[in-house]
């Protein structure tokens, strides 16, 4: 045996059958990093993991996270892209909405339960998966099984055409719905009609946000956090009239379709569809050396914080809806009109960059892309987006309908349909047990060998049955509640088809 310690060292390792990290010195001599609980809480606060989740979860693609159009974010920025999704258009249109206050209450609550019902589902289907990826989620449904790269591609140009389809689309009735309320403040006859040159200038005042490249970027945030002050002094505007028994006019709704009226704005005043791109923003944040934190800084609180805050905001516009004003009732003055409208407005234009920036590119060839040095894919997209806010009103009208529905689905449905389908006909993933295709990247077999010796270990098969059967223990309810969403939205979606098709 050699008198140099090191390869004493080694030696004595590869007889026990370990393999030493740091190239020959001795491994049981290896420092151990404790780190400080309050320093790593303060500097990586962000973690989403709880307190019955199992520490060896993979880590998210952090190489996707920075690159995408949701970099790393802070929890206030994360709870502000939570929270705006659900005070804009849907939250206006209250005001119109025709039923009883005893009706319109109930219904606020429950949209507002089945949104943060539907986000925990979104949450704990990443965490299932462990990718935080729409796309991701639904190959893990629908095409997980190898040999199927035809699904599997066709699957992830659907799901970035449908995102990318419905943000179009959100942001052009955004845009024609402050349009509409911006008309009748302007002279009936410019150089072009009316409108159209409202949703030129609109165009050129989005546009410098629009090209921003993520939604870290301090003005993408600065006219998201803008767009919720106006909401809350277009709120100050519409409780005024009411306590003064006057009536200002909201012509939001003029251009869209059957579906828009009464209490179907309800559904989608508490839509959304950024929960997955912002889950991982926020638990990209988190540091390799993080202790568990507390749970005052999960995604999960974050998430009902936004619709409980979105609640409070909503149920003053429901308590001063048309048909709880008294019936006489004089015009509004014209300064608080005007206010009123400028509000509204404000309120969805400057929500439309943060929901552009998220729409995926246009495929395009290199060549043309090498050839014109511009952002091109994200001018089609912009140009597609001021294009459908230009269409007359009866193809709009149509627009708004097909948006509803998506929404409506996408929301509320999607989510509870492809966690049915992961937990009930797919078979289960594992805790921790390595899974059965060894890994090959390693130089030699004795990582392939250490992973069969895991996966015949009697110990490591009873505490995986044992955390499965804890997994489907807590996963009980949710099955039951998907179960009944999907009924119970099936339903309610055949009732909104009827009557429109009567």
């Amino acid at each position: 045996m050699s008198n140099n310690p090191r390869l004493s060292s080694s030696s004595d390792d590869s007889v026990s059958g370990r393999t030493s990290p740091i190239h020959g010195f001795d491994s049981t001599a290896a420092l151990i990093v404790v780190p400080d609980t309050e320093e790593t809480s303060n500097s990586a606060p962000f973690d989403l993991t709880s307190e019955d989740d199992t520490d060896d979860e993979s880590e998210l693609q952090a190489e996707r996270v920075q690159s995408s159009a949701i970099p790393p974010l802070s929890s206030t920025t994360v709870f502000l892209y939570l929270l705006s999704p659900f005070i804009k258009l849907g939250a206006m249109l209250v005001t119109d909405c025709t039923a009883s206050l005893q009706v319109t209450l109930p219904a606020l609550l429950f949209f507002a339960g089945l949104s943060a019902f539907a986000r925990q589902i979104w949450y704990m289907l990443a965490r299932y998966v462990r990718r935080a990826d729409l796309e991701e989620i639904v190959l893990e449904a629908f095409a997980r099984e190898r040999g199927k790269e035809g699904r599997r591609l066709f699957l992830r140009f659907l799901v970035r055409f449908g995102s990318g389809l419905l943000r179009i689309l959100l942001s052009a009735i955004y845009i024609r719905a402050s349009t509409d309320v911006l008309v009748p403040l302007f002279p009936d006859r410019l150089v072009l009609p009316t409108y159209i040159a409202i949703i030129l200038l609109l165009a050129v005042i989005i546009s410098p946000f629009y090209f921003s490249p993520n939604l870290g970027i301090s003005r993408v945030v600065y006219t998201t956090w803008a767009s919720l002050a106006a909401f809350v002094a277009w709120i100050i505007c519409i409780a005024y009239t009411h306590a003064s028994s006057t009536i200002a006019s909201n012509a939001s709704s003029n251009s869209l379709g059957t579906l828009w009226r009464g209490l179907s704005v309800i559904p989608f005043a508490f839509t959304t569809s950024s929960t997955i791109p912002l889950y991982a923003s926020l638990r990209g944040t988190m540091q390799p050396l993080s202790t568990r934190p507390r749970r005052s800084h999960s995604f999960k609180l974050l998430s009902v914080l936004s619709v409980g805050v979105a609640v409070l905001c909503i149920i003053p516009v429901a308590i001063s809806q048309s048909n709880q004003r008294p019936a006489s009732q004089d015009t509004a003055p014209e300064f608080l009109a005007t206010m009123t409208s400028i509000f509204s407005a404000s309120t969805l234009v400057l929500s439309v960059p943060s929901i552009l920036i998220l729409t995926p590119g246009i495929p395009l060839p290199f060549s043309l892309r090498r050839a014109i040095p511009l952002p091109l894919s994200k001018c089609l997209v912009y140009l597609f987006t001021i294009g459908f806010s230009l269409v007359p009103k009866s193809v709009m009208s149509i627009l708004s309908d097909t948006l509803w529905i998506s929404t409506f689905l996408g929301t509320y449905f999607l989510p509870a349909f492809i966690h049915i389908i992961l937990h009930n006909f797919r078979r289960p993933l594992s805790i921790v047990v390595p899974p059965h295709t060894p890994v090959m990247t390693s130089p030699s077999s004795a990582q392939s060998d250490e992973h069969s010796d895991s996966r015949n270990d009697e110990l490591l098969q009873r505490k995986e049955r044992t955390l499965q059967r804890r997994r489907l223990g807590r996963r009980i309810v949710w099955d039951i509640g998907g179960s009944a969403s999907v009924v119970e939205l099936l339903r309610s979606e055949r009732r909104q088809i009827l009557r429109v098709c009567v």
